[in-house]
């Protein structure tokens, strides 16, 4: 097996991780697996940076702490990483590279010299500028050549002729193509670190796609406009981290009460309150699993990587329509902003259209049916919608009356059984290797986890990809006593929703809550 890892550092606004993507992009065009983890400050300028590049001819879902190049920008990056490089690894540093050029040549000549000593052809590395720059990759390719011109220690590593290049995106961006292939055509938000970037790539594509992307005041507004955007009938979503997500949760509630189909991004960071903006966390699984007031059936899926997001996007948008309620995507840090390689997105669930528009027929907003699902319509009609947050009868209007406020209840609930029923159709769990011993966990871990296990004797692994419904029944049929769970928080939450659900208590749990992701050496070495 082949597998090496790059570690590029120094401050915020050198050029680092965009950097660390392109030679991602040029070692994924060769046909090798990918992961790149991103460590930077909340500063614009300043503060210490640096991306982590591991890739193998083998599928790699996790970066190594140990690497066998260091590209430093500045002094400072090499005093911080040095310990951290494997033996006979080298060093480029920014420092020793003197060449004419714009703000970034340097940058591109360092990947010039990254590139030779990988032994990877030049026009490899050329190709991929090309396609990064477009009509401006002039300065960057002569920068480039003169970096692959210099002399440098040679790798043992040599390139590979491929048919298919990999894909190479972060957990940001296949979301928002989940949302854009689910039929998404409105999207709100304010910005909040690490959500924000699906909506920056939403606002890319908008002109292109038709879909209306806009950047509000504060998160209380954005829910509302949401609101209002879902009672015209059309496919929408939001999202934003844990302070976000805290102003939208009476919305949260009214889309329950109301039956308004809405999608949250749910992006975890590092807390309580502002925390750590720019950190990982999974401190948030209980508060999106039970966020706004009152009881009422949502959706809460938790994907364990970027492809994984893209489905969870697409389950999100399908079932939320169907069965009117909010949809969750719980993402992190981690997920959200980590590039990795993938294969082909797909999805067999349909688009979601915008509702139609109901004329000549009595139209009850919330009809009592025995699946709980009330027809919708969108309003403009002959017929009248009413969405209200209070408690209603049928036809949308408030109640006080207890047999009414029971019924609806129960209504809502039997919207929730039938939801649950289909989604057994869905993976619940899935299960990795064998083992009596068993490690349980449920999003980002799972890259670290997977990459580890072939050194685990004994040892599977199950992931969970639903909090709620919670897939009870799928897991206590692969759940052992001897389990135990890895997770990114100080208090064991998915281990308590576990044991919440099947009464099963794990055995114990290892827990990482300093800010960043869980590697495998770590693992192994705990497990061991």
């Amino acid at each position: 097996m082949i597998k090496k890892t790059v570690i590029f550092a120094g401050e915020a606004g050198q050029g680092i991780d965009r950097t660390a993507v392109i030679f991602g992009k040029i070692v994924a065009s060769q046909g090798y697996s990918v992961f790149i983890y991103r460590d930077y400050s909340s500063l614009i300028r300043g503060g210490h940076n640096f991306s982590v590049v591991t890739f193998s001819d083998r599928a790699v879902r996790s970066h190594e702490s140990k690497a066998d190049v260091i590209i430093a920008f500045d002094d400072k990056s090499v005093s911080e990483h040095k310990e951290s490089l494997k033996k006979g690894g080298v060093i480029f540093s920014a420092c020793d590279v003197e060449i004419e050029g714009g703000d970034h040549a340097i940058n591109n000549a360092l990947l010039g010299m990254l590139a030779k000593h990988f032994s990877f052809s030049k026009n490899i590395g050329l190709g991929t500028l090309k396609k990064e720059f477009g009509k401006k990759s002039g300065e960057a390719e002569r920068a480039y050549n003169a970096g692959y011109a210099k002399d440098v220690p040679l790798s043992e590593f040599k390139s590979r002729k491929v048919d298919k290049p990999m894909n190479l995106t972060d957990g940001n961006q296949t979301v928002a193509l989940g949302a854009i292939d689910s039929g998404a055509r409105v999207a709100f938000y304010y910005p909040m670190t690490p959500a924000t970037g699906v909506f920056a790539e939403l606002e890319k594509i908008k002109k292109e796609k038709g879909i209306i992307v806009e950047q509000m005041e504060d998160e209380i507004a954005v829910a509302n406009a949401t609101l209002g955007a879902s009672y015209a009938g059309v496919p929408v979503m939001t999202g934003s981290s844990g302070g976000g997500l805290a102003l939208m949760s009476e919305a949260v509630s009214f889309a329950g009460m109301a039956e308004l189909p809405i999608v949250f991004y749910a992006a975890q960071r590092m807390g309580p309150s502002t925390g750590v903006p720019t950190y990982t966390s999974q401190g948030d699984l209980k508060f999106i699993s039970n966020i706004g007031p009152g009881e009422f059936p949502r959706l809460v899926l938790i994907p364990g990587d970027a492809e994984e997001s893209y489905k969870a996007t697409r389950e999100a948008f399908y079932f939320a329509a169907k069965y009117r309620l909010p949809a969750f995507i719980i993402s992190d840090k981690h997920i959200a902003e980590s590039y990795s390689t993938y294969g082909a997105l797909k999805s067999s669930l349909p688009t979601i259209k915008p509702l139609p528009i109901s004329r000549g027929k009595t139209y009850k907003s919330y009809a009592i049916t025995e699946s709980g699902i009330s027809p919708a319509i969108a309003p403009g009609g002959d017929q009248i919608f009413r969405a209200t947050s209070y408690e209603h009868d049928e036809y949308g209007y408030t109640t006080e009356d207890k047999t009414l406020i029971k019924a609806m209840n129960d209504k809502r609930l039997r919207k929730g059984a039938s939801l649950r029923k289909e989604l057994a159709k869905f993976p619940g769990v899935s299960v990795y290797g064998e083992g009596n011993k068993q490690i349980v966990f449920a999003g980002s871990p799972k890259g670290a986890i997977t990459d580890a296990l072939s050194d685990l004797k004994g040892y599977k692994a199950i992931q969970i990809h639903r909090l709620a419904p919670f897939p009870t029944a799928e897991l206590s049929k692969v759940l052992g006593k001897d389990f135990y769970t890895v997770e990114n928080n100080s208090t064991a939450q998915l281990a308590s929703l576990i044991k919440e659900a099947t009464g099963l208590q794990a055995k114990n749990s290892l827990l990482r809550y300093d800010g960043r992701p869980f590697v495998s050496g770590d693992l192994i070495k705990f497990f061991k």
